[in-house]
């Protein structure tokens, strides 16, 4: 009975979380414009967006560290709340919209990896499936994205501040009640590993940059996918269609994935998810008809779902249980922060000069790139890296 408690809990947290996220990344870009800010304007502040996850999550791992997730998770999703709400008094001001955006992206971007971490250890002391409880997110981050656009288009713009916010409080009170492994500061006498010992890992940087290049290879589809569609005859409402398709892929992988995880190992599904995700990229670049495009939308069951479950594995299995919240929030970071701000900038770079088609198999080649530095992180360790963890 408490397990489940628990559990519903965690699917709670990632449902609200991921409905705010939905409904923010879609529609943040138009209620700029809607505050009178220009295209370089848009482009910086969501850039500020994204950066902010580089070294937010290092920053929060480490206090987490000391003090528990259960004095930092909280507090800071109260923090993104009220910092968010602050967007209501920056009246369409550049700075003040810069300030106020970077505010609430460094307290946002600390909760996930937390929770990620704290998941992860109710999983295996349940034994229960993580993948089973982050799906939540996924249907949560479906929801709104469509939800939104509802509100939307019956309220205007005006709809989009109150329909975020009250999801990120909602978000808070979901993070008050969560199973953290035991929470408070640890007694300043007892032995701790240490991070620096992890880091000397060559195989981890390995991961990390393969990492990088897998996720920086999403740039050119969460960027220009859906003008790319529309440039070859599509419509609005079928575009968005493929984006909740690719979603709902995502959430059945994840429900299956941990199971896949068993049987063929984490290797094995890394190394698909890279290759499937240059599969993916290098289709969309050569036949974007509709039959080609809905087909392979089914890969970001691959792109997105395979690769973070099976990152997390990694990670997890990486670090033990005491840093294992810096372990999530250093491959949060580096991966989706720096990965995904390197390659929301690329992809703007390379669309300008080749095109559409030119970018897209720029992104494939970047997936496969990753797959060599991926063979390096999965060779198997030494007896003296093995002590490490």
């Amino acid at each position: 009975m408490r397990a489940d408690r628990e559990g519903g809990w965690l699917a709670a947290f990632y449902f609200l979380y991921f409905c705010a996220l939905g409904a923010f990344m879609p529609y943040w870009g138009p209620w700029l414009h809607a505050q009178g800010q220009g295209p370089l304007a848009i482009g910086i502040l969501t850039a500020a967006t994204q950066f902010s996850k580089v070294l937010a999550p290092n920053l929060w791992g480490w206090l987490a560290h000391f003090w528990g997730g259960r004095r930092i998770v909280p507090w800071a999703a109260l923090i993104t709340a009220a910092s968010f709400f602050a967007l209501y008094l920056a009246h369409g001001h550049f700075p003040m919209l810069l300030l106020v955006t970077l505010a609430f992206s460094f307290f946002w971007a600390a909760t996930l990896p937390l929770v990620d971490a704290t998941t992860m250890d109710w999983a295996q002391y349940r034994g229960a499936a993580y993948g089973r409880i982050r799906l939540w997110g996924s249907l949560g981050f479906i929801a709104l994205s469509l939800g939104m656009g509802w509100l939307i288009a019956h309220w205007g713009m005006t709809a989009f501040l109150p329909g975020i916010l009250g999801f990120l409080m909602a978000t808070w009170w979901a993070s008050r009640h969560l199973p953290y492994g035991g929470g408070g500061s640890p007694r300043l006498h007892a032995e701790r590993p240490r991070l620096s010992d992890a880091l000397h890992e060559r195989h981890l940087w390995f991961f990390l940059l393969a990492g990088v290049l897998e996720q920086a290879s999403h740039g050119a589809y969460y960027a220009f996918y859906s003008i790319y569609a529309e440039q070859h005859g599509l419509d609005s409402v079928t575009v968005g269609m493929l984006w909740g398709f690719a979603v709902l892929c995502e959430v059945a992988f994840f429900w299956v994935g941990d199971r896949f995880i068993r049987h063929w190992g984490v290797p094995w599904v890394l190394g698909g998810a890279f290759l499937l995700t240059a599969l993916r990229w290098g289709v969309i670049a050569w036949w974007p008809g509709l039959v080609w495009i809905i087909l392979v939308q089914t890969l970001h069951a691959a792109s997105y779902a395979a690769f973070h479950l099976a990152a997390v594995h990694w990670v997890s299995a990486r670090f033990p249980p005491a840093l294992r919240a810096r372990g999530m929030a250093l491959y949060a970071s580096t991966v989706y922060g720096l990965g995904g701000g390197i390659g929301a900038l690329g992809a703007g770079w390379s669309w300008a000069r080749w095109g559409g088609s030119g970018t897209f198999t720029a992104a494939a080649f970047l997936a496969l790139s990753g797959v060599f530095f991926l063979i390096w992180a999965l060779r198997p360790r030494s007896a003296l890296e093995k002590k490490v963890s």
